[in-house]
């Protein structure tokens, strides 16, 4: 069970939605996560504060940039007062583009458990007016 999960609830038709943040320690992450996380609350979604952090890093590297990240969540956390709502991850550069192409217009196809499902952007709708009848 992931954090955002609540015990007990019965399982949705519908994923919730997920707000990913990119945090790299500066004052502006914090604000989008502090920012992301009481979206989450109002949409009953959850976050998931990344981290992007090449492959090639050694262990050092990387758990410097894990707890840099956890440090960043805390602080959110202890501001907002939300809690249970938010993850944290390591992100390759790779996937993270994949992810920004994929909010910027493109296609994303994820294969898993013997299914493919494509994330792409939502057609605009067109305007409905209602229909005027006289008579």
């Amino acid at each position: 069970m992931t954090s955002a999960e609540v015990v007990g609830s019965r399982p949705s038709r519908r994923a919730r939605s997920r707000i990913v943040v990119a945090l790299d320690g500066t004052a502006a992450t914090s604000v989008e996560l502090v920012r992301a996380l009481r979206d989450a609350a109002r949409q009953e979604g959850s976050v998931l504060a990344c981290a992007v952090v090449d492959r090639r890093a050694d262990d050092v590297e990387r758990g410097l940039a894990e707890a840099a990240l956890e440090e960043q969540v805390a602080r959110a956390v202890a501001e907002t007062g939300v809690r249970g709502r938010i993850e944290t991850a390591l992100l390759d550069p790779v996937v993270f583009e994949a992810l920004c192409d994929t909010a910027r217009g493109g296609t994303l196809v994820v294969v898993h458990e013997h299914r493919r499902t494509a994330l792409r952007p939502a057609p605009p709708r067109p305007v409905v007016r209602p229909l005027t009848r006289h008579g």
